[in-house]
Order: structure tokens, then sequence, then C-alpha cells
């Protein structure tokens, strides 16, 4: 597709950003939420126990949702309000349902977290928001409201997921958030984790901390600050209840626990430890027992590990892991409930009655309405994804490894409904890269965590593994593997082969073969610091799916200019290039990055071989500066280029425009951003998309792409204009060069302009090649950058009241492919460009051939409207008769004539159009006639993008001459017979009769079958 750029200037000077910097010259531009309509991951649940059909939930990296029809549907009530985007916590006022609390950060740690901002409420049932505090908590992980005072409040704060920091443990708040006092503290490195309250007691709280961080390359859950403990006084006061007989004695890790509403003495509580697993107290914590050691409900203790007392039935309880545990003898024995998705995070239970429940796990949040037999389904546009690639198919489709389910290839020209999805699976997993041969888009790659790539043809649907090294790593360390395979480990193809793929461990691999053999093209390219390379998970428990093994390639780009040119950037903070396809390698890390930041993405310019761009982050390592750097000497020298991009939201990607250099796009963890001079100054590109995290970004004809990370993938269409953003001020009026489009679904024309200043008039009219005109429409006068769209079409016939068709109906005949002008006129100034109307690939008629079905449409069309014309000029002349028949006040040869005269007329109008129907389904006893037989060969003609039938052509050619002889006939009438009428009323001193040309309707006709022409 055509960018022509000739009037974009790369050089830019401080005094003319105005025009081309100022967001309100892109006003018009906004996101599409394109799907997939399939939940992420959820941690936090709520109901409202006097709104049975009330429920909200919290979504990591998407929000916070609410349902008012029992999860039927949901709404984000939160965009806009919230600075951050994961919830970990949620809460309503059980004495005013209209209060709510949320907490912000992921309480079950995993990789791929997103820290919070504390604390906000809402007084009027989530339509407004406020924030209230405690944003270096950056991880809230319950909120407990005193059930008769909304203003009493508890939090139980994590706290920072990677750094050791004061700002953790429970506070509370008398004065609806106003202000907090720590009330329970344990270490810097020992937040909480759980908080509940007895339902007949509310200065009665239990709470457990837990000793857990991350850093990039390690878990570690457990730890001396691990602890349960129980406040009697309104939490003034805690006791530290952990070593209470029966409950386990070595070293603790995640502690869930809960109070029975049935019976305030019995206490359950899932502990983390050697010893651990479900234990019971039923004096109040005193005294404990462990009832239940299965590993079913102690696997992944640090992801999992949270209980639920029922709120009527003292034995009744539930406990969460990857699947959903319901017990009835006091947690002995346990049966499983299976709500839509595993992985299970959060429950409420409606105390009135609990066959009312909601329940967030992996895949989002699901209702049941009858104590968990049936549930709703996670339909949300919540998907957490790390990438996205779009193919060389028309319409293209999309592609991204949606977390926590699976990938996804989605067609964004379609709309998802719950009975015709838009989206299916494809290669690959949850985690990862998918690449798609560009020279055959039903190829798709993709890979998975463990090393597994897969290879999925879905014209043959075929698919096998390619593994590079299928040795499975699961549950081993990285320092034991031969390939460090990180989760998200990269997959590309070459832009000069189709054949080549490359993928990473701690080396670059390659395959010509698609996956029968690959080679090692590079030695270890991390810093391979073995102390980073140890089993993970702290303790206690070990968790080894790959996703902090570290010392990996992260990232890579092959340049689209020059082949052999790779850029790769590591996990360990790294950034290599080749300029032989892997013979030599040069460390070329930027200076001042810190050195163990992870490259994110590493983005090779689309137009020149020495450009590249890395985006970085140092979140694990608990710093959220910003980092994007430029390079255009193949990384000899960088800039940081960050101006305009606040701290907090650090760096997920930056791609270069593809016909643009120096545009550039930047996806950070709190959403996307722009620069229009080379990553000197970023202005938010944000719009109408969510605040979330932009993991990935792509540009794909005239479209950005973004992947979210809890909001699916969004598409921002016309990005072109984008372009012309970059040109230094303007005096006059630009009318800049109109992109070429695809003739999908009629023709229409997109134009950009700029205005310097406000204009009284813009207008634009289009010619085709022959200069014919084919449409104009009025553009906005406003100062600053427009768009204008107009459909490039040929009007259909016009049509008159009262007029029934079986056979046809009149439609514009819309331009076929080809060479197009527009001439925008501007307070009488005007100036003329043209572009190219492109022909749909998917149709096989050639341009030519629907030159041809225009041309005869057209022709088609006029003899309609030529039949038509003759109809009403033949009634209006009737009418005429009849008022000279009554000026004549009976004269008997006035009359008679007359009377004649009009016979005649009508004769004709009867050939032409069946004039006796009257209603929709009366052509089926009166034969339709000419005009009505003509639109049906129109219809024809016009079915599909062809070459006109041989018949048509000949049906036309005998209908139209049918209607010719009916129009001379006519013209005859007109000259003799109205001549020599007028001749008898001359002497009689009557008006004459004039047939005269009336104008016919152009609202259009009506579909065939019957309808009738509206008057208008």
């Amino acid at each position: 597709m055509k960018i022509p750029l000739s009037c974009l200037a790369l050089s830019l000077v401080a005094s003319g950003l105005a025009q081309g910097f100022d967001p309100a010259n892109y006003k018009d531009l906004s996101w599409t939420l394109v799907g997939p309509n399939r939940g992420g991951r959820s941690v936090a649940c709520t109901g409202v126990r006097t709104r049975p059909n009330e429920f909200y939930f919290g979504a990591t990296g998407g929000g916070l949702w609410k349902s008012t029809d029992a999860g039927a549907s949901w709404s984000c009530v939160s965009d806009g309000f919230f600075s951050s985007s994961s919830v970990g916590a949620v809460a309503v006022s059980e004495s005013n349902p209209d209060v709510i609390y949320a907490g912000m950060g992921e309480r079950d740690i995993r990789g791929d977290i997103s820290e919070g901002d504390g604390i906000y409420k809402s007084t009027d049932a989530g339509k407004t928001w406020r924030h209230l505090g405690l944003a270096q908590t950056r991880t809230v992980s319950r909120i407990v409201v005193d059930p008769k005072n909304p203003d009493v409040v508890y939090v139980a704060a994590l706290g920072h997921v990677y750094g050791k920091t004061p700002e953790r443990g429970v506070f509370k708040s008398t004065d609806g958030g106003g202000t907090w006092t720590k009330v329970l503290y344990e270490s810097e490195q020992a937040g909480a984790v759980d908080l509940v309250m007895d339902p007949a007691d509310s200065n009665t709280l239990y709470a457990s901390t837990w000793e857990a961080w991350r850093t990039p390359y390690k878990l570690s859950s457990g730890g001396p600050g691990s602890k349960l403990w129980k406040s009697t006084d309104a939490g003034r006061t805690w006791v530290d209840i952990t070593r209470m007989p029966g409950l386990p004695k070595g070293v603790v890790g995640k502690i869930g626990v809960s109070v029975s509403a049935a019976k305030r003495e019995r206490i359950y509580a899932n502990i983390e430890a050697a010893d651990g697993g479900i234990f019971r107290s039923d004096d109040a914590g005193a005294t404990w027992s462990r009832v239940n050691e299965s590993s079913e409900y102690r696997q992944r203790a640090w992801y999992y590990t949270h209980i639920y007392a029922d709120p009527k039935e003292v034995d009744k309880v539930y406990c969460l892991n990857v699947g959903f545990g319901r017990s009835t003898d006091g947690g002995k024995t346990w049966s499983s409930l299976r709500p839509s998705h595993g992985d299970n995070h959060d429950l409420w239970i409606n105390p009135d009655d609990p066959s009312h429940m909601i329940e967030s796990n992996d895949g989002g949040a699901n209702v049941s309405t009858d104590g968990g037999k049936t549930w709703t389904r996670e339909t949300m546009p919540t998907a957490q994804l790390y990438h996205v690639v779009a193919d060389n198919a028309f319409p293209y489709r999309i592609y991204g490894s949606q977390q926590d389910n699976s990938s996804v290839k989605l067609s964004p020209d379609q709309v998802d409904t719950p009975d015709k999805r838009n989206f299916e699976g494809t290669a690959g997993g949850e985690s990862g890269y998918i690449a798609v041969r560009w020279d055959d888009p039903d190829v798709v790659y993709g890979g998975n965590y463990g090393g597994n790539i897969s290879e999925v043809n879905s014209r043959t649907r075929q698919s096998r593994e390619i593994d590079p090294w299928p040795d499975n790593p699961m549950g081993h360390g990285a320092a034991d593997l031969v390939h460090r395979f990180q989760w998200t480990f990269p997959i590309v193809t070459s832009p000069h082969d189709p054949n080549v793929l490359y993928t990473a461990s701690q080396y670059l691999l390659k395959t010509s073969d698609r996956g029968h053999s690959w080679q090692r093209i590079s030695p270890d390219l991390t810093r391979n610091d073995r102390t980073k390379q140890a089993s993970s998970g702290g303790p206690l428990t070990q968790d080894n799916t790959s996703i902090e093994y570290y010392d990996t390639i992260f990232t890579v780009a092959e340049s689209p200019r020059r082949k052999g040119v790779i850029w790769v950037g590591t996990d360990d903070g790294l950034v290599q290039v080749t300029q032989n396809g892997g013979r030599n390698w040069q460390n070329v890390t930027p200076a001042g990055l810190p050195t163990w930041a992870r490259i994110s993405i590493v983005e090779a310019s689309p137009h020149d071989p020495a450009t590249a761009y890395v985006a970085a982050n140092n979140y694990q390592n608990d710093d959220l500066t910003p980092y994007i750097y430029r390079t255009h000497d193949y990384g000899r020298t960088w800039t940081k280029i960050v101006r305009g991009i606040p701290n907090g939201a650090f760096a997920r990607v930056c791609r270069e425009d593809l016909h643009r250099p120096g545009l550039l796009y930047a996806g950070t963890e709190s959403g996307a951003y722009i620069s229009f001079d080379d990553g000197g100054s970023w202005r938010s590109l944000q719009k109408n998309l969510p605040l979330c995290p932009v993991h990935d970004l792509a540009l794909k004809d005239d479209d950005l792409i973004a992947a979210t990370h809890g909001r699916s993938f969004w598409i921002m269409h016309g990005t072109s204009r984008l372009a012309h953003l970059t040109a230094g001020p303007a005096t006059k009026p630009i009318l800049y060069d109109p992109i070429d489009r695809y003739r999908l679904g009629g023709a229409r024309a997109q134009i950009d302009y700029y205005l310097p200043a406000a204009a009284k008039s813009v207008n634009f009219e289009f010619f085709d090649r022959r200069g014919e005109k084919l449409g104009a429409v009025a553009g906005d006068t406003d100062p600053g950058f427009h768009t204008a769209t107009a459909g490039l079409s040929k009007p259909g016939f016009g049509t008159f009241p009262g007029m029934i068709f079986w056979a046809g109906f009149s439609r514009p005949i819309s331009a076929p492919p080809g060479t197009y002008a527009v001439k925008m006129t501007a307070d009488g100034v005007s100036e003329s460009k043209s572009f190219r109307l492109l022909k749909d690939p998917r149709v096989e008629a050639s341009e030519a051939d629907l030159q041809e079905q225009f041309d005869l449409a057209t022709q088609i069309s006029n003899r309609v409207n030529d039949a038509n014309l003759a109809v009403v000029r033949i009634r209006d002349t009737k009418a005429q008769i009849d008022r000279a028949i009554a000026d004549s006040k009976g004269d008997a040869t006035v009359t008679a004539h007359g009377t004649a005269l009009k016979d005649q007329l009508t004769a004709v109008e009867g050939e032409i159009y069946q004039y006796r129907s009257r209603s929709g389904q009366d052509p089926l006893n009166f034969p339709i006639k000419l005009n009505d037989k003509l639109a049906g060969v129109l219809g024809t003609v016009l079915s599909g993008n062809m070459r006109p039938s041989t018949q048509a052509r000949e049906v036309f050619r005998i209908l139209s001459k049918q209607l010719q002889v009916q129009l001379d006939s006519l013209k005859r009438l007109e000259t003799r017979e109205v001549t020599g009428f007028n001749a008898l009323l001359k002497g009689k001193s009557i008006s004459p009769v004039t047939p005269k040309e009336v104008p016919l309707n152009t609202a259009g006709g009506r579909r065939g079958g019957g309808e009738e022409e509206e008057e208008g």
C-alpha cells in the first residue's frame, strides 16, 4: 500500500512543533477493541449481599468490572478513574452497598504481575472513584469492611514484590480511607496476604503475613515472616498464633484463613509448610488439627492457598487451587466443583443465600446461582497477551499468546459474538511468540514454555512439534539445562527468506528447513551468571516453569533492510548485534542501562539497517523507570529517548512506523505513546485505550495493533495520518497525498488535510480518469488536521412516488478499481491530488472486468432512469390534460380529444411501468414491465464482483431496444398529438399542455420483491 511522503519533512525545529505535535490534530483517531472476548486472570471478586445479581471482579492488568445480571454481562467501572490496572482486592460495604473499596496489585505473585497504586473508593456503586492513598504498598491482598460501618476498613498489603520496604502489613482507617494507620507489621520482606473478620464480632480479626519476594530469576515463598495472627480489639493489638498446638513447626510459607459464620469458633487455615495442609480449629485458634494433607490443595502453594468457610454450614468449606474443592465434613474429604476455567484464586459466597457465589480464576470470573452446579462463561475482554504479529492474508489476521489460555488467531474485521467467535487457536500455547510465514499465512509457528515450538498448517490441518532441543525442562533449575529457554522465548521469521526461522535460548538458533534441523549461530550471548540460574521457589516449594529462567535471549530482530544484520537483547541486560548472519557478534549494550535490566524488545528499523530501538525495563529490580534507546550506527553509540514518558510507565516495546522514518510508537506498563521526532519527545497516544500494560505493538497497512496484558487486542485505524503530522508549520491549507485504499464493501476515499486557520468552507470533489464527477463532500472547517471520507459511486436511478418494483431496486454503483482524483477547495482556493482504488485481492475478476461491470451497470441504471423519467413526464402531461378539460367547462370537443390523448399516453406508460400494481405482491397478478425488468438486469450485473455475462448484455440490449420504441412513441405523441390538442385549446383560450421533464426522487429505491417507493 502506498503512503506518500512528499509533504513530510524529517528535520524538525523547535519553533515548528506546534502544528505537527498538537494532539488536537489527531483527535479523530481512536482505538477499537477487536478481542478476544475471553477473560484473563482474576485474583479478586465479590458480590453484594443485598443485591443478589450484583457482582464485581478485578482483572490483572484489566481493571475492575461489574455485573448487574448475575454475570451474564460485564462492564468495566474503573476506566478513567484508576491510575493502575491490576486489582488485587475488592470489598463492598454490607451496611451501604454503594460503598466499594478496591485495592491494586496482584497478590498471587506470578512472573508477569503488574503492581498497583493503593486503594480506590466509590460511594455510588462504581460510577465514580477517588484514590485513598497507600500507593507505595503496591500490592493489596485483601480488604475487609466493618459490616455495620462503611468508614471502618482494613487493608492487607503484601507490599513491593521486587524490593524490601516498610509499606506493608495491615492498615486500618476509621474515616472511610481519609487516613490510615498501620496496625500490623512484620518486616520489610513480609507483608499481609490474607485478612478476615469474625462475622459475629467485628473486633476479632485474623490475618496472615507472608515472607515472599521475587527477583528477575527467582521466586521465594516462606520464611520467618510468614505468620498467622489474631486480634480481638479491632486491630489495635495482635497475637502471633502461628505456633499454636497442632500447627506446623518448621518454616511456613503462604497462609489462607477463614472464619465460619455458622460457628465463630470454627477457623480454617490452608498452610504452606513441609507438614502443611488444611487445618481446623474449633476454639477460635487456640488449638488446631490437620484435617487434610493432600497435595491437591497444597500444590504451587505460592500461587493459590486460599480457603473459604460456608456462611451457613459449619462443616462446609471451599478450597481454591488448580481445582476448586468443596468439603462437607469439615475439610477431611473433598469433591470438585467445575467452573469454566481452572487455576482458582478468590471466592465470595452470599451470606444470606450461599447458592449465590462468584469465583475468580485464571480465565476471569464465574458466577453461580445454584451452589456451583452451573457457572457463567468468561466472555470479558481481559485477555493478557504477550506479543502480536499480523500475517499477509487479506484481510489480515493477528496472532498472540494469551496467558493462562491458548494462542489466538483473530480476524479483526469480524465481530466477535457468543455464537460466532472471531478467533481460534493456532500454533503454540499460553506463553511467548508466534511467527507466520510471510509467503504463506496458513503456516504458523508458535512457542510455549519449556522450549516448545509447534508448526500448524491451517490449510492442511496438520501440526507438528519442531522443538530445537526436545528435552523437557519442567521442574529443573536453569543451571541444569543445555538450553535456557525463557517463558516467552523469541520466535521470528527472517524478512529475507520465509524458510528461515530464528529462536533463542542463551544461544541464537536458526532453521532453514522448517524445524527439521537447527543450527546454533552464536555463542552464549548472555552474562551467564551461574548464581542466577538456581532452582526457584524458596525454602519450601520449588516452582520451575521457565518463567524464572535467567541469562536468556529475550528478543531477536533481523533487519528488514539488510540480510544478516541481526540484533538480540537478553533478559540480563545485554544488546548484541551481528552484521554477517552470526559469524561475528558485538556487545553494543547502551551505556547507562542498568546492569540487570531486561531488554524487552529490540526493533530493527524498517528503513535503515544501522538503526535500532531498544525498549528495556528494570521493574523486576524494583525500578519503574522507562528505558528506551536509539542507535543509528549499529550500536556504536546510543541515545536515551524517554522524555515525555513518566516514571512508573516502564517500557515494554518501541516500534518505528513502516512508512515514516523517525515516527515511533511505544508501549508501556500504563499505555501507549507516540514520538514524531525519533524519540526526542513523547506524547500520549492513549486516546480511548484503557489504562493497561501494552506489551507489544505491530504495524500493518494503515493500522497500529496493540497487544495489551489485560484488555485483549486493540487497533488504531488510519495511522498514516500520523505521518502527516510530522510536517512543519503551514501557512496555507494542505491537501496531503491520499493513501491508496482497497475496494471493500464499496468504494471509499479517505482524505487528510490541514487548515492553518478556520475556513469559511472546505469542499471535496472526486473524479474518475475520464474526468466524470463521482461525488462530493464538505469538510470540517476548524483549524488543524482533519480527515474527510466519501463514497466513490454513481448514484442509483431515480424513483417516483408509489413505484412498486419486483425485480430490482435502486442502488449506488461503486466505482471500479483505478486511478481517481480529489479536488479540495478551501475558501475558493483549489488543489488536486490523485490516488488509487485497489482491487480486493480475493476477487478473481480483473480490473478490466470490474470496469466493464461498472460501465454496463451505469448504462442500465441510466436506462431505468430514462424509463422512470418518461413515466413521471407522462403523468404530468396527463395531469395538464385533465386541467385543460376542467378549464373547458364541459366542452365536448376538448373532452373527447383530451381523453383520447390520455389513453394514448397511458398505453405508452403501461408498456414502461406496470401502473396497475398498488401493493407489494400485485406484480404476481400484473406482469412487470420494462423499467422493472431493467432494474432486475441491473441487480444481476451487480450481484458480485464479476464481468457481466453475455446473457445479461443481451437481455439489456433487447429491453433497451423495447424501451426506445416506447420513448419514440412518447416523442411522437408529444410532437403530433399534443401539438394538435394545443391548437384546439388555443382556439378556446385555454392554456396549452406543455410536456416537461419532472425530477425523480433521489432517495433511492427499495429492494425487489414488491416493496413500494415512499413519497419523498
